[in-house]
Protein backbone atom coordinates (compact mmCIF):
# COMPACT_ATOMS: atom_id res chain seq x y z
CA UNK A 1 0.00 0.00 0.00
CA UNK A 2 2.41 2.40 0.79
CA UNK A 3 4.37 1.56 -2.39
CA UNK A 4 1.34 2.54 -4.32
CA UNK A 5 0.66 6.08 -2.21
CA UNK A 6 4.18 6.63 -2.82
CA UNK A 7 3.61 5.97 -7.03
CA UNK A 8 0.89 7.99 -7.05
CA UNK A 9 2.59 10.89 -5.13
CA UNK A 10 5.35 10.37 -7.92
CA UNK A 11 3.32 10.50 -10.57
CA UNK A 12 1.43 13.80 -9.15
CA UNK A 13 4.52 15.83 -8.43
CA UNK A 14 5.42 14.57 -12.13
CA UNK A 15 2.79 16.13 -13.35
CA UNK A 16 3.21 19.38 -11.66
CA UNK A 17 6.83 19.70 -13.01
CA UNK A 18 5.11 19.15 -16.89
CA UNK A 19 2.46 21.75 -16.14
CA UNK A 20 3.85 24.68 -13.86
CA UNK A 21 6.26 25.91 -16.54
CA UNK A 22 3.53 26.54 -18.89
CA UNK A 23 2.23 28.51 -15.83
CA UNK A 24 5.21 30.08 -15.76
CA UNK A 25 5.80 30.52 -18.80
CA UNK A 26 2.42 32.63 -19.30
CA UNK A 27 2.97 34.53 -16.25
CA UNK A 28 6.20 35.78 -17.96
CA UNK A 29 4.74 36.59 -21.64
CA UNK A 30 1.98 38.50 -19.81
CA UNK A 31 4.34 40.47 -18.18
CA UNK A 32 6.16 41.39 -21.38
CA UNK A 33 3.16 42.00 -23.06
CA UNK A 34 2.24 44.46 -20.46
CA UNK A 35 5.97 45.99 -20.79
CA UNK A 36 5.65 46.89 -24.26
CA UNK A 37 2.54 47.85 -23.98
CA UNK A 38 3.53 50.61 -21.77
CA UNK A 39 6.71 51.27 -23.66
CA UNK A 40 4.36 51.55 -26.72
CA UNK A 41 2.05 54.76 -24.59
CA UNK A 42 5.00 56.20 -23.20
CA UNK A 43 6.39 56.28 -27.18
CA UNK A 44 2.89 57.49 -28.40
CA UNK A 45 2.70 60.35 -25.62
CA UNK A 46 5.87 61.17 -27.01
CA UNK A 47 5.14 62.08 -30.10
CA UNK A 48 8.16 61.15 -31.86
CA UNK A 49 7.64 59.09 -34.65
CA UNK A 50 11.25 57.15 -34.40
CA UNK A 51 9.91 56.26 -30.88
CA UNK A 52 6.77 54.96 -31.96
CA UNK A 53 8.66 52.65 -34.64
CA UNK A 54 10.15 50.76 -32.07
CA UNK A 55 6.76 49.80 -30.24
CA UNK A 56 4.43 49.61 -33.25
CA UNK A 57 4.64 47.10 -35.99
CA UNK A 58 5.76 48.06 -39.20
CA UNK A 59 2.58 46.79 -40.55
CA UNK A 60 0.39 48.83 -38.87
CA UNK A 61 2.81 51.57 -38.64
CA UNK A 62 2.79 51.97 -42.86
CA UNK A 63 -0.73 51.06 -43.31
CA UNK A 64 -1.23 54.06 -41.05
CA UNK A 65 0.93 55.93 -43.38
CA UNK A 66 -0.73 55.29 -46.31
CA UNK A 67 -3.91 56.27 -45.48
CA UNK A 68 -2.94 59.45 -44.26
CA UNK A 69 -0.95 60.51 -47.37
CA UNK A 70 -3.57 59.13 -49.13
CA UNK A 71 -5.99 61.91 -47.47
CA UNK A 72 -2.91 64.58 -48.21
CA UNK A 73 -2.19 64.27 -44.54
CA UNK A 74 0.62 63.04 -42.52
CA UNK A 75 1.77 61.67 -39.27
CA UNK A 76 2.13 64.22 -36.82
CA UNK A 77 2.86 64.38 -33.20
CA UNK A 78 -0.64 65.32 -32.20
CA UNK A 79 -2.07 61.98 -34.18
CA UNK A 80 0.82 60.18 -32.45
CA UNK A 81 0.05 61.32 -29.20
CA UNK A 82 -3.92 59.96 -29.66
CA UNK A 83 -2.72 56.61 -29.46
CA UNK A 84 -2.04 56.51 -25.89
CA UNK A 85 -4.99 59.36 -24.98
CA UNK A 86 -7.26 56.57 -26.34
CA UNK A 87 -5.86 53.50 -25.82
CA UNK A 88 -6.97 51.07 -23.22
CA UNK A 89 -6.20 51.83 -20.30
CA UNK A 90 -5.42 48.96 -18.46
CA UNK A 91 -4.43 50.28 -14.93
CA UNK A 92 -8.43 50.43 -14.79
CA UNK A 93 -9.20 47.08 -15.92
CA UNK A 94 -8.56 43.48 -14.62
CA UNK A 95 -7.10 41.17 -16.85
CA UNK A 96 -9.03 38.65 -18.14
CA UNK A 97 -7.11 36.63 -20.73
CA UNK A 98 -3.85 35.60 -22.43
CA UNK A 99 -4.08 34.96 -26.35
CA UNK A 100 -1.31 33.42 -28.03
CA UNK A 101 -0.59 31.76 -31.94
CA UNK A 102 2.63 31.58 -33.32
CA UNK A 103 4.41 34.90 -34.02
CA UNK A 104 0.96 36.57 -32.37
CA UNK A 105 -0.11 37.55 -28.74
CA UNK A 106 -2.54 39.31 -27.40
CA UNK A 107 -4.01 41.06 -23.75
CA UNK A 108 -7.66 40.71 -23.02
CA UNK A 109 -9.21 42.75 -20.09
CA UNK A 110 -12.61 43.49 -18.44
CA UNK A 111 -14.14 45.86 -17.25
CA UNK A 112 -17.97 47.15 -15.58
CA UNK A 113 -19.39 48.69 -18.31
CA UNK A 114 -21.39 50.98 -16.00
CA UNK A 115 -24.89 49.99 -17.56
CA UNK A 116 -27.18 47.14 -16.91
CA UNK A 117 -29.21 44.97 -19.12
CA UNK A 118 -32.95 44.31 -19.43
CA UNK A 119 -33.24 42.02 -16.58
CA UNK A 120 -31.22 44.77 -14.19
CA UNK A 121 -27.85 42.61 -14.15
CA UNK A 122 -24.32 44.82 -14.34
CA UNK A 123 -22.56 44.55 -17.57
CA UNK A 124 -19.28 44.38 -18.38
CA UNK A 125 -17.19 45.03 -21.54
CA UNK A 126 -13.84 43.33 -22.96
CA UNK A 127 -10.50 45.52 -24.82
CA UNK A 128 -7.83 43.66 -26.57
CA UNK A 129 -4.36 44.57 -27.36
CA UNK A 130 -2.89 42.17 -30.13
CA UNK A 131 1.16 41.96 -30.89
CA UNK A 132 3.28 40.26 -33.01
CA UNK A 133 6.85 39.30 -32.81
CA UNK A 134 9.11 41.19 -34.32
CA UNK A 135 12.21 42.40 -32.83
CA UNK A 136 10.32 41.52 -29.63
CA UNK A 137 7.16 42.34 -29.09
CA UNK A 138 5.07 45.26 -30.71
CA UNK A 139 1.56 46.75 -30.84
CA UNK A 140 -0.26 46.08 -33.75
CA UNK A 141 -4.27 46.78 -33.09
CA UNK A 142 -6.25 47.65 -30.11
CA UNK A 143 -10.42 47.38 -29.55
CA UNK A 144 -12.97 47.34 -27.47
CA UNK A 145 -16.04 45.06 -28.04
CA UNK A 146 -18.94 46.79 -29.21
CA UNK A 147 -21.71 45.42 -26.84
CA UNK A 148 -21.57 45.09 -23.19
CA UNK A 149 -21.78 41.13 -22.40
CA UNK A 150 -22.60 39.46 -18.96
CA UNK A 151 -23.69 36.23 -17.08
CA UNK A 152 -25.67 35.46 -14.58
CA UNK A 153 -23.81 36.75 -11.58
CA UNK A 154 -23.26 40.22 -13.72
CA UNK A 155 -19.56 40.32 -13.08
CA UNK A 156 -18.04 38.54 -15.73
CA UNK A 157 -18.35 36.43 -18.99
CA UNK A 158 -16.20 34.54 -21.42
CA UNK A 159 -14.75 36.05 -24.13
CA UNK A 160 -15.07 34.79 -27.52
CA UNK A 161 -12.14 34.46 -30.05
CA UNK A 162 -15.07 35.44 -32.84
CA UNK A 163 -15.36 38.34 -31.04
CA UNK A 164 -12.41 39.83 -31.71
CA UNK A 165 -12.04 42.45 -35.27
CA UNK A 166 -9.82 41.42 -38.24
CA UNK A 167 -6.51 43.49 -37.25
CA UNK A 168 -6.57 41.92 -33.86
CA UNK A 169 -7.29 38.25 -35.12
CA UNK A 170 -4.59 35.48 -34.12
CA UNK A 171 -3.80 34.49 -37.51
CA UNK A 172 -0.18 33.74 -35.72
CA UNK A 173 1.46 35.33 -38.62
CA UNK A 174 3.69 38.70 -39.16
CA UNK A 175 2.18 41.04 -42.14
CA UNK A 176 4.83 42.40 -44.29
CA UNK A 177 4.75 45.94 -44.26
CA UNK A 178 2.79 47.57 -47.73
CA UNK A 179 5.03 49.80 -49.51
CA UNK A 180 5.12 53.75 -48.97
CA UNK A 181 2.73 55.90 -51.40
CA UNK A 182 3.50 59.13 -52.65
CA UNK A 183 0.80 61.81 -52.04
CA UNK A 184 -1.38 61.52 -54.87
CA UNK A 185 -3.05 63.73 -57.72
CA UNK A 186 -6.55 63.50 -56.18
CA UNK A 187 -7.98 61.79 -52.79
CA UNK A 188 -10.89 58.95 -53.11
CA UNK A 189 -12.52 57.54 -51.38
CA UNK A 190 -14.00 54.03 -51.81
CA UNK A 191 -17.38 52.73 -51.13
CA UNK A 192 -18.39 48.78 -50.45
CA UNK A 193 -21.35 46.78 -50.04
CA UNK A 194 -20.50 43.23 -50.77
CA UNK A 195 -22.13 40.55 -48.76
CA UNK A 196 -21.96 36.79 -49.23
CA UNK A 197 -18.53 38.32 -51.73
CA UNK A 198 -15.23 38.87 -50.75
CA UNK A 199 -14.42 42.29 -52.92
CA UNK A 200 -10.84 42.72 -53.47
CA UNK A 201 -9.97 46.37 -55.43
CA UNK A 202 -6.93 47.64 -56.89
CA UNK A 203 -6.23 50.78 -58.04
CA UNK A 204 -3.41 51.57 -60.57
CA UNK A 205 -1.07 48.67 -59.09
CA UNK A 206 -2.02 49.78 -55.08
CA UNK A 207 -3.99 46.75 -53.39
CA UNK A 208 -7.29 47.68 -50.96
CA UNK A 209 -8.42 46.97 -47.89
CA UNK A 210 -10.17 43.30 -49.01
CA UNK A 211 -14.00 43.59 -47.92
CA UNK A 212 -16.40 40.14 -46.44
CA UNK A 213 -19.20 43.25 -45.88
CA UNK A 214 -19.49 47.25 -46.40
CA UNK A 215 -16.91 49.02 -45.60
CA UNK A 216 -15.92 52.84 -46.45
CA UNK A 217 -12.53 54.78 -46.73
CA UNK A 218 -9.83 56.35 -48.26
CA UNK A 219 -8.64 55.10 -51.96
CA UNK A 220 -4.70 54.15 -50.70
CA UNK A 221 -2.73 55.93 -53.14
CA UNK A 222 -5.33 57.90 -54.33
CA UNK A 223 -6.37 58.75 -58.14
CA UNK A 224 -3.69 60.03 -60.93
CA UNK A 225 -4.10 62.55 -62.92
CA UNK A 226 -5.86 61.39 -66.46
CA UNK A 227 -5.72 57.51 -66.72
CA UNK A 228 -6.67 55.41 -63.77
CA UNK A 229 -6.57 51.55 -63.66
CA UNK A 230 -8.67 49.97 -61.33
CA UNK A 231 -9.40 45.87 -61.09
CA UNK A 232 -12.10 44.16 -59.05
CA UNK A 233 -11.73 40.64 -57.75
CA UNK A 234 -14.85 39.38 -56.79
CA UNK A 235 -14.99 35.57 -54.69
CA UNK A 236 -17.72 33.61 -53.47
CA UNK A 237 -17.31 32.77 -49.83
CA UNK A 238 -21.42 32.67 -48.29
CA UNK A 239 -24.35 31.70 -50.38
CA UNK A 240 -26.59 32.48 -47.70
CA UNK A 241 -25.62 36.00 -47.20
CA UNK A 242 -25.41 36.37 -50.99
CA UNK A 243 -26.73 40.26 -52.69
CA UNK A 244 -25.98 42.30 -55.40
CA UNK A 245 -22.81 44.17 -54.56
CA UNK A 246 -22.42 47.54 -55.03
CA UNK A 247 -18.45 49.28 -54.97
CA UNK A 248 -18.00 53.12 -56.07
CA UNK A 249 -15.48 55.64 -56.06
CA UNK A 250 -15.10 58.80 -55.59
CA UNK A 251 -13.24 61.84 -56.59
CA UNK A 252 -12.68 64.21 -53.22
CA UNK A 253 -12.94 67.69 -55.06
CA UNK A 254 -11.36 70.84 -53.87
CA UNK A 255 -14.40 72.00 -52.51
CA UNK A 256 -15.09 68.96 -50.34
CA UNK A 257 -17.88 67.74 -52.35
CA UNK A 258 -17.14 64.63 -54.42
CA UNK A 259 -17.82 62.98 -57.63
CA UNK A 260 -18.28 59.56 -58.79
CA UNK A 261 -15.88 58.29 -61.13
CA UNK A 262 -16.99 54.67 -61.04
CA UNK A 263 -19.79 52.45 -60.10
CA UNK A 264 -19.75 48.87 -60.51
CA UNK A 265 -23.30 46.86 -59.06
CA UNK A 266 -23.37 43.90 -61.45
CA UNK A 267 -26.40 41.89 -61.63
CA UNK A 268 -24.99 39.06 -63.24
CA UNK A 269 -21.69 37.37 -63.68
CA UNK A 270 -20.40 38.55 -60.48
CA UNK A 271 -17.41 36.42 -59.54
CA UNK A 272 -14.26 37.31 -61.24
CA UNK A 273 -11.76 40.11 -62.19
CA UNK A 274 -13.44 43.20 -64.06
CA UNK A 275 -11.25 45.73 -64.61
CA UNK A 276 -11.64 49.44 -65.88
CA UNK A 277 -9.95 52.70 -66.91
CA UNK A 278 -11.17 55.66 -65.72
CA UNK A 279 -10.28 59.42 -66.45
CA UNK A 280 -9.73 62.20 -63.54
CA UNK A 281 -9.11 66.05 -64.24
Amino acid sequence: MALRINTLLLVIFASFLVIAPDCSFATSLRYDLENAWHAHLQASRSGNESELQKTMSSYSLCTLKNKLVSAQRSLTPDIIKSFAKYGPDISEMEFARLLEKGENAGLVYVRDSGKKDADGNPTVTFSAIKFVKESGWKVEATMNCDKPMYRDDGYKTQFYMSDLRPACAMDGKVKPPPALVQTPYSTALLDIFSYGYQAQIMVNGVPQKPVTASWSGVVIGGLCKDKNEISIKMTKIDDARLSVPKIRIRQLLKNRTTREVLKFAPQTNIEGVHTFTVSVR
